[in-house]
């Protein structure tokens, strides 16, 4: 099974790979803004609040590994305020933001440099006992064979429901999902190993 290469992952990316003991990420595949792959999720105090990161719009149609950051407006600082809003309270928070803020105050030059360097973070502290795996696969820079390649991680994840964890604003919402790992990350976390362990659904 191929995992799409995309910044931050959303939570059940990784249950997925936990699930089927590995992480094969499929690094070639084109970028193409309605795919998201720039974009991740968190869980604001009014919505779930999407963020991107923007990139040179004639990148676009690349493979995201050699997609080019655009640094010109201070994005990084709308994301640190939207994390600090968002996680502020969370009982993980400053015990973990500032291994993420490290690889994006580098300001790298590639989507590959930004998603590789925050999967580095996500493997560690999440308790990963597995690592990522990223793979170029012939023919994947087709959008067509991109998908799929990753059709049966899709399938995977449309069957998937998340077990709720304890969340800041579930008082307000509920449990709200899907968001990145980072929201199980700030809210649980050195017990995140011990989630992924409970977390026994056998997926189609």
């Amino acid at each position: 099974m191929y995992l799409p290469y995309c910044l931050l992952p959303d939570l059940r990316w990784f249950v997925v790979g936990h699930q089927q003991e590995a992480f094969t990420i499929l690094q070639n595949a084109p970028f193409q803004k309605q795919n998201g792959l720039n974009r991740y999720f968190i869980g604001g105090p009014n919505d779930v609040q999407s963020l991107s990161v923007p990139v040179h719009h004639e990148d676009r149609n690349l493979p995201l590994p050699q997609v080019r950051i655009n640094y010109n407006q201070n994005w990084i600082k709308d994301h640190k305020q939207a994390w600090q809003t968002a996680y502020g309270k969370s009982p993980f928070f400053e015990y973990y933001d500032y291994r993420f803020w490290a690889v994006f105050d580098e300001k790298p030059n590639t989507m590959q440099a930004l998603i590789e360097g925050c999967n580095d973070v996500l493997f560690k502290n999440l308790k990963m006992t597995l690592n990522p795996v990223y793979a170029n696969v012939e023919g994947a820079e087709k959008s067509l064979r991109a998908q799929e390649l990753t059709s049966q991680y899709q399938q995977s994840v449309s069957n998937l429901t998340l077990h709720a964890y304890s969340q800041v604003f579930e008082t307000k919402f509920g449990f709200r999902w899907p968001l990145s790992a980072i929201d199980l990350l700030f809210n649980l976390g050195p017990l995140c190993g011990e989630y992924f362990e409970r977390n026994t659904q056998i997926l189609g």
